[in-house]
């Protein structure tokens, strides 16, 4: 019981040291932690795009698949990757002629648009020198944006550098990723072993096995809620084509796929979608794009707080309420990554408190008997 004591007081200590020296060092480590971070995360996009695929991967194998004896772990992969880089391709085939026609109608509607501009000013009581700034006709704008881009170009040069460069390392941060989960992916079984194999080696029995019962639970979590943030991006684009349709809004299909394709990301995202939907109804009718706004908000209040908060909750056991915290903090975080994850990541948490409360009150309950 003394050495018991004195253990417990020695890593109390040793803790107090080291939180006392990573406060008066938290710059010097946050910037070491940060280099690490940027070094390391091409492997951790890998790993985040292994779990995704593996998902399609492992669908296909013990479905379409099933029956093939030889390459078929070759053959999930390449379709499971022309699957996903299909999907994104048909999402720019239509997204892109339709911004390109929404452009033209714009510019066509420019004289429509100028009158309705001088209605309403003469309506509020503008001058007709106020009125004459807004002038869509004449040449000032022009001249204003010329003007704009030469008192400017050294720091639109810079911007444009710093652009592609950022542009450059995302490309290649995703394809070492994609390399990466490619490999995964293919030797995924003889990796498990592996870290099995070490991780028994230099851990006791009692800590392997919790370990292990951590990995088992993240994988089924990570993978259900793959699956049901999927299904429910189709429920909300599904739900906004019915909408549109009804109310007469223009793009329906184009902008419905749209929303549905980034609503991925996790009760947020879908708000990418409605921002690029919103412009193309925009260059038609900007009356009827405040009105989809308005539409929208309507809608996500519905799924955001009613169905993805029971779907998506019901299917990987996290209660409703969860749900919406782990997606605001992982937000606040992480940022996109912080959406994606914040909620198996809560719900792996929320888990693993859930049964050691309940190992504690049997172990009470027992006690007291």
């Amino acid at each position: 019981m003394i050495k018991k004591d004195f253990k417990d007081k020695i890593l109390l200590i040793t803790y107090g040291v080291l939180l006392f020296v990573f406060l008066l060092n938290y710059k010097w480590i946050g910037n070491i932690l940060g280099y690490l971070f940027n070094i390391t995360l091409p492997f951790i996009i890998g790993i985040i795009i292994a779990f995704i695929l593996n998902v399609i991967v492992k669908t296909l194998e013990d479905t379409i698949l099933k029956k093939m004896k030889k390459h078929k772990r070759a053959t999930s992969i390449i379709f499971s990757l022309l699957i996903v880089f299909g999907f994104v391709a048909a999402m720019l085939f239509i997204l892109i002629p339709q911004i390109k026609n929404a452009g033209i109608i714009f510019l066509e509607n420019i004289p429509e648009y100028q009158e309705t501009i001088y209605d309403v000013g003469e309506k509020v009581g503008l001058s007709e020198e106020v009125l004459s700034y807004i002038d869509l006709k004449n040449n000032k704008l022009k001249e204003d944006f010329m003007m704009l881009i030469s008192d400017n170009t050294e720091h639109i040069i810079n911007f444009s550098m710093m652009f592609a460069n950022s542009l450059l390392n995302v490309a290649t941060n995703f394809f070492i990723g994609l390399v990466f989960a490619i490999y995964i992916l293919i030797d995924k079984e003889n990796l498990a072993r592996q870290f099995k194999f070490v991780l028994k080696k230099i851990l006791n029995v009692k800590v392997y096995d919790k370990l292990l019962e951590v990995a088992n639970l993240s994988n089924i979590t990570f993978q259900n809620f793959i699956k049901v943030q999927a299904f429910e991006a189709f429920i909300l684009g599904f739900l906004c084509f019915i909408g549109m349709l009804l109310c007469g809004f223009p793009y329906a299909a184009t902008i419905s796929v749209l929303v549905g394709f980034t609503a991925l990301i996790p009760i947020f995202g879908a708000f990418i979608g409605c921002a690029i939907g919103t412009f193309l109804i925009f260059m038609i009718n900007p009356i009827k794009a405040i009105l989809f706004i308005i539409f929208f908000l309507v809608l996500q209040q519905i799924e955001g707080n009613l169905i993805y908060p029971h779907v998506v909750g019901g299917k990987i056991g996290l209660p409703s309420i969860w749900v919406l915290v782990a997606v605001i903090l992982g937000g606040a975080v992480g940022g996109i990554f912080g959406m994606l994850l914040g909620v198996p990541i809560v719900s792996i948490v929320y888990s693993l408190l859930k049964d050691y409360v309940s190992d504690k009150s049997k172990k009470k309950i027992a006690t007291a008997k």
